[in-house]
């Protein structure tokens, strides 16, 4: 708008050029029509400036100056003002009649387009007026940073507009200004930007949602004003989300995000650096925001908020598994609730068996994949031609479960009373459900192949098509500028015999871990004992045992909790 504004008064300019040129008038009329035309100049410049003092901190960046004059046009009038005094003043003192005219003609151009910049800048006055303007503002950042592809993380720190905005952020959080929040939060929210700009768009979104999750923990802002904002910051993620070519790396990053923040909210809690009421506001913004994007995923949710949530955002397997290899980390919420969607997706058959009674996901995707009575859908062969052979869906799924381990809750902790929400529990049983999903995928039933798969896990490395190689491929260029950095499985070795370990355990009161225990007696004392320490940390009971391999067993009977009420019944 503000280049046809110049083309607009360079026109204006040049007809008026050309009418003092045929119709020069007299020094007298010239010296009148001036002196009304600068008492009326001089009065709107002293309306604006009194509005804008009123209106507008000279602390504040956001809006910024640039953008002010950008939209009241105020450079442009006091240009044409400049020009009208240089020519008028020339042509009196030349005795130029027509430059004279030009100049007076040039200062009725600026009266008219000063009422203009008054009206628009009285306009900012009112909050609507402001929010609409920096609207816009984030908007064009954000589309300029979408035609040009650049979603580095330096190079949005570094635009000029986005420093602004977090600026603002930072400033209203601090303080603790919930209007200034909300206003700075449906600003983005309401921002209207192309799809190019989507990725930008994401990011940004993710900034500002940790940046008031981190004022709420640290800085004491108000907590219910935070997740307020932090709702409509997620579900305009989803939205934007939705309009990307490769929706997985975004919304996968979401959802680590999420399960980190529960985590974090709980940790701090407890260590007493934030309160127990912001602790709960963030597990309740995860936990239920993690259920709205399963509904998205899941081809034929159980319930659904809107109509956009009936069908799957993900279109090929390496999304799924992408977006599943993130949806299960930092031991977020509806963690074993993911797998329904990803094996209806996958296969185009439903899995129909409940995971609290003990039943094997995994077990039924392969079997469906690879088994005697494999499925011929049309998912089901794409799936088999991203997987390849049945060793390499074992394989990728082992390293989906290392992550899974290394990423639990420290059960150590304590769980406040405020904290616990459905599918967020200090529950055992639903730690067992989780990690029964990976345990009954048994690969392999004897020490001797699972210290072969164990070797497998930590010497091989991912070939060019392997779905683990296609993940990281397709997460190459989206930085969202996360706090919690993606961990290759290869760097968690402890883990990695835990995830071996876990396929070995016994499953029910009555069954042997003699396999369990021939296997973790052939492992070198240093990797035993590493593995000994994680699990102290995330299985309960296994703190109790000074040795490391009874702390791996016993703390691995937690997957004998699930099905309980299903053994006792019969």
């Amino acid at each position: 708008m503000q280049k046809w504004r110049q083309v607009a008064l360079l026109l204006c300019a040049l007809v008026l050029g050309l009418l003092a040129v045929t119709w020069p008038r007299e020094h007298d009329d010239v010296v009148d029509a001036t002196q009304f035309s600068i008492a009326f100049f001089a009065t709107l410049l002293t309306g604006e400036a009194v509005i804008f003092a009123l209106t507008f901190s000279a602390a504040s960046s956001w809006p910024s100056l640039r953008a002010i004059d950008s939209h009241i046009a105020f450079r442009e009038w006091v240009l044409v003002g400049w020009f009208a005094a240089l020519f008028t003043a020339c042509g009196l003192l030349v005795g130029d009649a027509p430059g004279a005219t030009y100049g007076a003609l040039l200062f009725l151009l600026a009266n008219v387009f000063g009422i203009f910049s008054f009206i628009r800048l009285f306009g900012l006055a009112s909050v609507g007026g402001r929010n609409e303007l920096l609207r816009h503002t984030l908007a064009g950042a954000l589309s300029r940073q979408g035609a040009q592809a650049v979603r580095s993380t330096g190079a949005q720190e570094n635009d000029a507009v986005i420093n602004s905005y977090l600026g603002a952020v930072s400033q209203a959080a601090t303080s603790n200004d919930p209007t200034a929040l909300r206003h700075l939060a449906h600003q983005l929210v309401e921002a209207e930007v192309p799809a190019a700009s989507a990725e930008p768009a994401i990011t940004l979104h993710l900034v500002v949602l940790h940046r008031l999750a981190r004022a709420t923990l640290i800085s004491g802002a108000d907590p219910a004003q935070v997740a307020a904002c932090s709702r409509i910051l997620v579900d305009s993620s989803i939205v934007h989300i939705r309009r990307l070519a490769d929706p997985a790396p975004a919304l996968g990053s979401l959802s680590r995000y999420l399960a980190w923040l529960a985590n974090t909210a709980l940790l701090m809690s407890v260590r007493g650096v934030a309160s127990n009421r912001a602790a709960r506001e963030l597990v309740a913004l995860s936990t239920d925001a993690r259920l709205k994007i399963l509904r998205c995923v899941d081809p034929d949710p159980k319930s659904a908020a809107a109509r956009d949530e009936l069908g799957t955002i993900l279109t090929t397997p390496v999304q799924v598994l992408l977006w599943c290899s993130d949806f299960t980390e930092f031991h977020g919420a509806h963690q074993a609730s993911a797998f329904y969607g990803v094996h209806e997706i996958l296969t185009g058959a439903k899995f129909m068996g409940n995971y609290w009674d003990g039943a094997s996901v995994l077990t039924q995707l392969r079997d469906n994949l690879y088994g005697a009575a494999a499925l011929t859908s049309t998912e089901a062969r794409d799936t088999r031609e991203v997987f390849g052979s049945p060793h390499d869906f074992d394989h990728f799924w082992a390293l989906v479960s290392v992550t899974a381990f290394a990423t639990l809750r420290d059960v150590r902790l304590p769980h406040p009373p405020e904290l616990i929400r459905p599918e967020f529990t200090p529950d055992p049983q639903l730690l067992g459900a989780y990690l029964r999903t990976f345990a009954t995928h048994r690969y392999f039933d004897s020490a001797d192949q699972a210290r072969s798969a164990l070797l497998t896990l930590v010497g091989r490395a991912d070939t060019p098509g392997s779905p683990a190689a296609e993940i990281r491929t397709a997460r190459r260029g989206h930085d969202y500028r996360m706090p919690a950095p993606i961990t290759e499985p290869h760097h968690r070795p402890a883990a990695m015999v835990l995830a071996i370990a876990c396929r070995l355990a016994p499953l029910a009161p009555d069954d042997t871990d003699t396999d369990l225990r021939r296997f973790l007696a052939t492992l070198p004392v240093p990797a035993l004992r590493a593995a000994a320490r994680l699990a102290v940390r995330v299985l309960p009971g296994a703190a109790e045992q000074p040795d490391p391999a009874d702390a791996i067993v016993l703390g691995l009977a937690v997957l004998q909790l699930v099905g309980t009420h299903t053994r006792e019944g019969s």
